[in-house]
């Protein structure tokens, strides 16, 4: 079943409800201490970094690698050639998915909750779709939205397109958007993101990657897929 309409139905009702509530600060507020002015996880605490931010992304990396080294002797040794077709998509995922979000968040201006003045910083809140007020001048913009971090996990819901059997399907959806939301969560703990910024990383990259499924089985594409093998798999 194609669900690419209903996540885009979902990805603007998130978009309409963050900026006209204020849901995500109810939510942010909830991992600040107003009174020593710290966040439920500290930032600089080097063993939690390792594990839920540097770690992760030497992961992805690491991953990605491994999928171009077995998708580049899918043309030379059979036992890849079968799965070259998987191969491709979960590494097309894992560059798109995060470069895509990570170029979106580079042009959005939009600050990261510990850069705001309510939780002691400089900046105001100013939702997506707002302008900043006329006397407020940053001396660089924001880059905060969506959730670039996440983005890596949640690339793994290409999974759910990998895999054949039914359980197995939702078993890699479930494992990609258990990594994304675990990143995201931390990320929020330490004020780097709001709820709102995860959502929409999560559901930019469903968008994504269903994307990538369909264009890849799309005639247009039927050569490239024939090619990369995408067309023996279902």
């Amino acid at each position: 079943m194609r669900t690419l309409p209903l996540a885009v139905v979902l990805l603007a009702l998130v978009l309409l409800v963050a900026q006209t509530t204020d849901i995500d600060l109810w939510i942010q507020d909830g991992f600040f201490d107003p009174l020593s002015r710290t966040w439920l996880v500290d930032k600089e605490a080097s063993t939690l970094a390792w594990i839920f931010y540097k770690g992760p992304k030497l992961a992805v990396v690491a991953v990605g690698v491994v999928l171009s080294i077995a998708w580049l002797l899918s043309f030379k040794k059979v036992f890849f050639t079968t799965y070259r077709a998987r191969i491709g998509k979960l590494l097309l995922a894992l560059m798109v998915v995060p470069g895509v979000i990570s170029g979106t968040k580079n042009v959005t201006n939009v600050h990261c909750p510990w850069s705001l003045e309510r939780y002691g910083g400089s900046v105001p809140h100013v939702p997506v779709f707002s302008r900043y007020p006329t006397d407020f001048h940053s001396e660089r913009p924001g880059k905060c939205f969506p959730a670039g971090h996440p983005s890596g996990g949640f690339a793994f819901m290409m999974l759910f397109f990998i895999f054949q059997q039914k359980k197995h399907r939702l078993l890699g959806l479930g494992f990609g958007i258990a990594s994304g939301w675990v990143l995201g969560i931390y990320q929020m703990l330490k004020g780097a993101h709001f709820f709102s910024h995860v959502v929409v990383s999560m559901l930019v990259a469903w968008i994504l990657i269903e994307s990538i499924h369909l264009l890849l089985a799309s005639h247009p594409f039927a050569r490239f897929a024939k090619w990369t093998g995408t067309s023996r798999d279902g």
